[in-house]
C-alpha cells in the first residue's frame, strides 16, 4: 500500500511540474508570434510582397498575408498586382504549394470508354 501511495504521489508531483511549464512554454510561442507580426507591421508594403513565398512557417505566412490584406486598401495598383498573382521568389519548398497541381500522378487503368462495357485490368 506504502509503494501505491509513493507511486500517485510521485506522479502528481511530475504532472504538476509538468503543467506549470507549459504556459511559460505558450507564453515563449505567443511572444515570438507578437515580435514576427510587430515586424511586419514596421515593414514597408513592397518588403512585405518581397518576403511572399518565402516564408516556411504556417503562423508565419498567415500573419504575413494578414498584414498584407490590411494594407490592400492603400496599395499601388503595382502592389495589388504583385500581392494578387503568385510570389516570384517562391523558396523550393514552398514552390508546390497553392499551384493547384498534386504531386502525385497515378496510373490510369480502368474502364473502357464509350458506352459499351469496357473492361480494365
Amino acid at each position: 500500500m506504502k509503494m501505491f501511495i509513493t507511486v500517485v504521489t510521485a506522479s502528481v508531483l511530475l504532472s504538476s511540474v509538468a503543467l506549470a511549464e507549459m504556459p511559460s512554454v505558450n507564453q515563449d510561442r505567443m511572444e515570438a508570434q507578437k515580435e514576427v507580426q510587430n515586424s511586419f507591421k514596421t515593414m514597408k508594403t513592397d518588403e512585405l510582397l518581397e518576403k511572399r513565398g518565402t516564408m516556411t512557417n504556417q503562423q508565419e505566412r498567415e500573419q504575413l498575408h494578414n498584414e498584407l490584406m490590411t494594407r490592400q486598401q492603400t496599395m499601388t495598383n503595382d502592389q495589388k498586382e504583385k500581392f494578387m498573382n503568385k510570389p516570384e521568389n517562391r523558396t523550393p519548398k514552398m514552390k508546390n504549394q497553392g499551384s493547384g497541381q498534386g504531386m502525385m500522378q497515378g496510373q490510369h487503368n480502368g474502364m473502357g470508354s464509350g458506352m459499351g462495357g469496357g473492361r480494365g485490368r
